[in-house]
């Protein structure tokens, strides 16, 4: 009995992956297994993530998390130390390119294996824009017009570009997304003035970009939050015990209570933590940075970071392995409420910066170069002066020749542009999670559909970020694609049985 495997996008969740069913099936064979490899980039691997060549581009979580393989978290800190002298006392925040190169060569060794082992292993350069049929008789669709018979498909469809600022598309000087980054070497004049919408990560990557390409024009971060993400501390990560902000805590909270776990209740645990771990007084109000002086802020928090002081960051980074447990508590209300109420503060808290993009955001600000600003309303394009306007929500306005959306990757379904999510959605077989993404399994990424005869989908990365929450993150992924993969092939032997 033969069973086909479809994985389609193989970026780093792709082939974190393809790698873990190869490990599995090299070690506990089932003939007959094969598996279709679909990829519309020329360059398999990498993905839109890591397959930037820009120095200034890092990766934005230390080496020792971001192994490809499950289990070895460490593996491409091993990599590197390989190749090259590393300080066994700092952090290291690699190069994306230099990622990209790890990833092909995880993916090339997981080809090895496939071919070692009998595995037969089909790679489609082109893009999936349909599945037909249905559970029994499902068939992929590519641009090229190949067609796939698949058993089982994982959607692994990497950093969706999302649709915000649609009514800008098409305007001379909007760039919609810093990605690639030739878009921007190309696309921009050194001496333009520049928005960039939004102030996180993907800003402070189009930061890069133009300071790599020596711009020398203003640049303006514009958000609703005007909030950067704060400092990684420059260290290996030290052990912080928790006492009060731990699972345990939240679900002993609802065994005694009779009620569900709140976000009211999650605030208050975390308030404790950094209360009793904090040698001074935490001044909450202080703390509360939306619409604030972001730049004064970064220097605040390098000053910590070098400290080894960022308290909020060790707390979120302590609980990285339980979060999506936790988030798992909360009820549909109470994760709406987290967006509204403390999503913001908890992204700059956990998903932090290294401190040499600190050192070069304060730097560009300290000459003027760089402004941050919040409370953007809206950002339009002006006839008159064939030109784009932010306006805020005190009156003020900005204006530049240049906007580039930086606003992160898309979250709600209906905002994700790609051509097979829209077809999946169409059919009735991919349904919008009210928190963003799409409905599937927590611990597995099966879908999770009403139709039956639906083909048998699973999904891992941000098409599962309300159900699994931690998606932006390697590591997580990494746990992710092992549990995806385990699954299916479990259902696969059970069906030989």
């Amino acid at each position: 009995m033969t069973a086909s495997i479809t994985i389609i996008g193989m970026g780093a969740c792709g082939v974190a992956a393809f790698a873990e069913a190869t490990i599995r099936l090299a070690a506990s064979p089932q003939p007959g297994v094969s598996f279709d490899l679909v990829e519309r980039d020329d360059d398999l691997g990498p993905g839109l993530a890591f397959g930037t060549d820009q120095p200034g581009h890092l990766l934005n979580t230390e080496s020792r998390l971001m192994g490809l393989y499950a289990h070895e978290p460490r593996h491409f800190r091993d990599w590197l130390r390989a190749r090259r002298a590393l300080d066994e006392d700092a952090a290291e925040y690699a190069p994306r390119a230099e990622y990209g190169a790890y990833v092909r060569e995880v993916f090339a060794e997981a080809r090895r294996r496939a071919e070692d082992a009998g595995i037969t292993v089909r790679v489609h350069r082109s893009e999936a824009v349909a599945i037909e049929g249905g559970r029994d008789d499902a068939h992929v669709r590519l641009t090229d017009g190949t067609t796939i018979a698949a058993d089982y498909v994982l959607l692994a469809l990497g950093t969706p570009k999302p649709r915000r600022f649609a009514h800008l598309d098409g305007r001379p000087g909007y760039i919609d997304f810093p990605w690639p980054a030739a878009r921007l070497r190309n696309g921009v004049d050194r001496d333009a003035e520049v928005i960039v919408l939004g102030s996180s990560l993907s800003a402070i990557d189009t930061l890069a970009t133009l300071l790599d390409e020596k711009h020398r024009g203003r640049i303006h971060f514009v958000s609703r939050e005007g909030m950067l993400p704060r400092v990684e501390i420059p260290a290996p990560e030290a052990p912080f015990e928790r006492r009060h902000f731990t699972l345990s805590a939240m679900h002993r909270l609802m065994r005694e209570r009779g009620r569900r776990f709140s976000i009211v209740d999650l605030f208050r645990l975390f308030r404790r933590e950094a209360e009793e771990a904090s040698d001074t007084p935490i001044d909450w109000r202080a703390e509360d940075r939306f619409g604030g002086d972001a730049l004064a802020a970064l220097d605040i928090d390098i000053a910590r970071a070098e400290a080894h002081g960022e308290l909020f960051q060790r707390i979120l980074t302590a609980a990285r392995y339980e979060a999506s447990e936790m988030w798992d508590l909360l009820s549909p209300r109470d994760r709406a409420r987290f967006g509204r109420w403390l999503a913001p503060h908890f992204a700059t808290a956990r998903f932090t910066m290294p401190i040499v993009n600190a050192r070069r955001i304060a730097a560009a600000g300290a000459r003027g170069q760089l402004t941050v600003r919040g409370g953007v309303a809206s950002t339009e394009w002006d006839d008159d002066t064939c030109g784009f306007v932010a306006s805020f929500a005190d009156g003020d306005t900005l204006r530049a020749p240049v906007v580039v959306n930086a606003t992160g990757t898309a979250m709600q379904l209906d905002d994700i542009p790609d051509a097979l999510v829209t077809d999946l959605v169409a059919r009735g077989w991919l349904h919008a999670h009210p928190s963003g993404g799409i409905e599937a399994h927590r611990h597995s990424g099966a879908v999770i559909t009403r139709d039956r005869e639906a083909p048998r989908l699973y999904a891992i990365g941000e098409l599962v970020n309300a159900v699994q929450r931690d998606t932006n993150a390697v590591w997580f992924n990494v746990a992710c694609a092992e549990r995806a993969v385990q699954d299916m092939l479990a259902k696969v032997a059970g069906t030989r049985a």
